[in-house]
């Protein structure tokens, strides 16, 4: 059987479909299959052939449902009458509400991490096993994704190291934890691959993603900086010179015990900007979503993070369902005070209900004019940045969507 393979390769995606292909060569079959990366809906539309089997595969965030499903229709629309074609969704919404994406139309709906399940699916279809559409199919981690790097070069693109996954937290309006509530983190061996890789590549620049920068472990089994130096000294021994951490795709949990994880940082990295996911630096609303630290923490890490010379960027959202205007006030209010002690920028986020995660019916509140007057204060004197306006966008469409495909 002639089986295509089509991914929508877009940026906020890159990470876990490069990830489904590594999976793929590790199971042998990614030769097997035509494997197609398109950018946009016109070279979608142009990848899928006929004579061969179609599988149009999507990663779907519940941010971009709404322009994936538009996508999906016309597709549907352009291709009726082509005969074998299935589409496929996986991501992070499919992980927190795959009845949504199923009720959608999508043929088959990948839940959780999948880097080895979808090569098992792939091989079902290589060997014409009989595969019914319609299908909800739940992966778990396996022992593959600690023992091997899962980072190959695909359409031009090698990712950062994914150096560990979960989160012990579980913050109510978090996906990190929705596909996986327990912490495991990559092998020496899984590191060592990567490595290779890298440096076969001719790359410098050495990135990670990890949902705690400072939860690593690495040489011991508990939070210490001592997994940090470890790491970072095992990268330098291996010729590797431009080491970046501590930013995003690895943020820092505020925390009380952070001084010596910045003194490391400081001496083995080359970014000097950090991000802090403070959220809040109301200490009830912390306590509410599960934060696990306080507006007192936050302080703290960015008063280390200053001493050791590092410009912070602050992420807080607004809009919380229950928020207040006192609240939001007095967070950007303690923000200006801190900001006047330590080199730093606040990214202002919109709250967004998250498919899988406690606060997924919630709706945000709205923000009022004394509020909205003193973001763009913030903005125009160059404290903030305004990511606040498209998350209202955004929400919008997410409500609608969410509305559209219930099962309730």
């Amino acid at each position: 059987m002639k089986l295509r393979l089509i991914f929508y390769f877009t940026n906020e995606v890159k990470n876990s479909i490069s990830a489904l292909c590594a999976g793929m060569i590790y199971r042998g079959i990614y030769d097997r299959i035509d494997v197609r990366f398109v950018e946009s809906e016109d070279e979608l539309v142009g990848a899928i052939g006929r004579g061969v089997v179609n599988l149009v595969a999507f990663s779907i965030t519940t941010v971009n449902f709404y322009e994936r499903y538009r996508t999906f229709l016309r597709l549907k629309k352009l291709t009726k009458g082509y005969g074998d074609i299935y589409f496929i969704a996986g991501g992070p919404h499919a992980d927190g509400d795959p009845d949504s994406l199923l009720l959608a139309g999508f043929d088959f709906v990948f839940s959780g991490y999948c880097e080895d399940g979808f090569s098992s699916f792939l091989k079902d279809f290589l060997f014409q096993n009989r595969v019914a559409s319609g299908q909800k199919i739940v992966c778990t981690t396996s022992q593959l994704w600690r023992e091997r790097s899962f980072a190959k070069l695909f359409n031009n693109y090698f990712p950062p190291l994914e150096i560990q996954r979960g989160c012990r937290y579980r913050c109510t309006y978090c996906q990190s934890c929705v596909r996986m509530k327990r912490q495991i983190y990559k092998s020496r061996d899984a590191i060592d691959e990567y490595i290779r890789d890298f440096l076969s590549l001719g790359f410098s620049r050495f990135s990670f993603v990890s949902p705690d920068a400072f939860d690593l472990r690495f040489v011991s089994e508990n939070r210490s900086p001592d997994n940090l130096i470890a790491l970072f000294e095992y990268l330098t021994s291996k010729k590797i010179r431009l080491i970046e951490y501590g930013q995003f795709p690895s943020e820092i949990r505020p925390n009380r015990d952070v001084d010596e994880f910045f003194k490391a940082l400081s001496r083995y990295t080359k970014n000097r900007k950090i991000v802090i996911g403070a959220q809040s630096f109301e200490d009830h609303r912390l306590k509410k979503i599960k934060r696990g630290h306080t507006a007192s923490d936050i302080e703290q890490t960015m008063e280390s993070a200053a001493r050791y010379g590092f410009y912070s960027i602050v992420d807080i959202i607004l809009g919380f369902p229950d928020e207040t205007e006192e609240e939001r006030i007095y967070t950007l209010n303690r923000f200006r005070e801190l900001n006047k002690r330590f080199p730093s920028r606040l990214h202002v986020h919109y709250f967004l209900p998250l498919a899988g995660t406690e606060m997924y019916a919630s709706n945000p509140s709205r923000l009022d004019k004394n509020t909205l007057d003193l973001l763009n204060k913030l903005e125009r004197d160059g404290r903030a940045k305004g990511w606040w306006k498209e998350g209202e966008r955004m929400v919008r469409r997410i409500i609608r969507m969410r509305e559209k495909f219930s099962n309730n």
